[in-house]
């Protein structure tokens, strides 16, 4: 008769030995013996398939390693892109557009006030001895020939820049286009008023108005709606750049926290089975290894949550706020330009130049509401700002008033003369504080998003180089196991 005894599975753990004098071998389970009639024949299993389970627990927890360091990586690169996107957008595209509509918008409003200065109504036939003209002229309009001149050169130049975008090269070349129909159209008007030298103030020539007028439609039909279309895509585009930054460090930071869990359960679980299976302690290198994952896991959560804390905190007190300055600063400029074309073109109540400074004005009104601006800092900056635009709106007021009730003189001197209560001066003030405060948005844009960058500064070469050495110690920690078997 045969006996056949089988040896007991491999990955049981056998029960414990008794103690004995000598020392206790280390390694896997002895091999199992089959006894055969009546001899008795050794014979061991391979190694094969313990070797193959160690292997397999080592390519799990590097892959879980591995997983951990895609996210920590892929989400540390695209949270800094996104971030720079952000910040590039903004000043280098949308800045330049907004500034580009408000230097047409201010172009427009220097050429329209050029035509309102003459001579002073006081002024006699015969001049006496010892008077000139100029002692009898009203207004300034060298001021405003030479603010034009500047705002065209800044015009040419904002264009250059803008021209350097492909997916905006169309409208450029138009604005181009639409520019030099305007710039023929002051030029004759201009030429046109110099026919009549000694005009009294406030009448230009009915050449020049007309001229004037026709240059006023292209600006306001043409190049404002162009230049405002540039500004609103640009703005789009950086809000829409500011929701996927936020959007991808929310994203990376669940990533990271759900990979690094997972790393962690698959190298415990993975150690668990290795002390269990061969009756030792933990390994040190092993140990070492969750030790990084679970502070590349968790230093990466928290870094891309402040990261997206940072990126939504420049869009709500940088990107928001320093867009609507820089659309009201745009709008105030081209109110200036109806008023200038108002006193020469149409003063009659209910006038289109009046429907249009009304609508405009209207509109500062919603974009400089105190509602929009929730960044405590700029708050005083801001209550200067709806000041200036308060005294702004008391000069045209004033304006108008003197002009309807015929004391042109004094209309056109607070219309056109630079000083306190006058509207160059306090335009300029006005436009002044916002394009400081809409500066000052812009540096919190630009600090903002530089420190949600700077969250993950050393990023992606940290994780990856904490976990590829976690992968050497999982390396290490395995190696004595396979050891054994050799």
């Amino acid at each position: 008769m045969t006996i056949q005894q089988v040896a007991p599975d491999p990955d049981v753990p056998a029960p414990a030995a008794a103690p004995s004098a000598g020392p206790q071998q280390e390694g896997p389970p002895p091999a199992p013996v089959t006894v055969v009639g009546d001899g008795v024949t050794a014979r061991r299993r391979g190694p094969g398939a313990p070797v193959r389970r160690l292997g397999w627990q080592a390519l799990l927890m590097l892959a879980a390693l591995a997983a951990l360091c895609a996210a920590a990586v892929a989400g540390a690169v695209v949270v800094r892109s996104g971030a720079d996107r952000l910040r590039e957008t903004v000043t280098e595209r949308a800045a330049t557009a907004a500034g580009l509509r408000f230097a047409l918008a201010d172009l427009d409003a220097q050429r329209a006030d050029a035509l309102v200065p003459g001579h002073s109504a006081d002024r006699p036939a015969v001049l006496p001895a010892g008077r000139s003209a100029d002692d009898f002229q009203v207004g300034n309009r060298v001021l405003a020939l030479l603010t034009a001149r500047q705002r065209r050169a800044e015009v040419s130049d904002l264009l250059r820049r803008l021209g350097g975008d492909p997916d905006q090269g169309r409208r450029v070349r138009a604005l181009l286009d639409g520019l030099g129909r305007y710039d023929e159209l002051t030029a004759r008007s201009s030429a046109v008023d110099e026919t009549a030298p000694d005009r009294p103030a406030g009448r230009p020539p009915a050449g020049a108005v007309t001229l004037s007028v026709d240059a006023g439609e292209v600006m306001h039909r043409e190049l404002l709606p162009a230049a405002d279309a540039l500004a609103s895509g640009y703005a789009r585009r950086a809000a829409g750049s500011a929701d996927r930054a936020h959007g991808a460090a929310v994203t990376a930071a669940w990533a990271t926290a759900g990979t690094g869990v997972a790393a962690l359960a698959v190298l415990g679980w993975c150690q668990w089975r290795l002390a269990h299976r061969y009756r030792r302690v933990f390994s040190p290198a092993l140990c070492a290894a969750t030790v990084a994952a679970a502070v590349v896991a968790a230093l990466g959560t928290v870094a891309f949550l402040a990261a997206a804390d940072g990126v939504r905190d420049a869009a709500r007190d940088g990107l928001r706020p320093w867009a609507r300055l820089a659309e009201a600063r745009a709008v105030a400029a081209e109110a200036a330009a109806t008023e200038g074309r108002w006193f020469v073109y149409d003063t009659r109540p209910g006038s289109a130049a009046v429907s249009r400074f009304e609508g405009l004005t209207a509109r500062l009104d919603t974009l400089l509401a105190p509602d929009g601006y929730s960044y405590a800092p700029g708050r005083a900056a801001h209550r200067a700002v709806r000041d200036g635009y308060a005294r702004f709106r008391d000069d045209d007021r004033r304006m108008r008033e003197e002009q309807a009730t015929g004391r042109t003189d004094a209309a056109v001197l607070t219309l056109t003369e630079l000083g306190r209560g006058r509207l160059p001066f306090d335009f300029w003030e006005f436009a002044g504080a916002l394009d400081a405060l809409a500066a000052r948005h812009l540096a919190v844009l630009e600090e903002r998003t530089a420190s949600a960058r700077d969250r993950l500064a050393g990023w992606p070469s940290v994780p990856a180089g904490v976990l590829g050495g976690a992968a050497l110690l999982v390396g290490a920690g395995l190696r004595p196991r396979f050891a054994e078997y050799r």
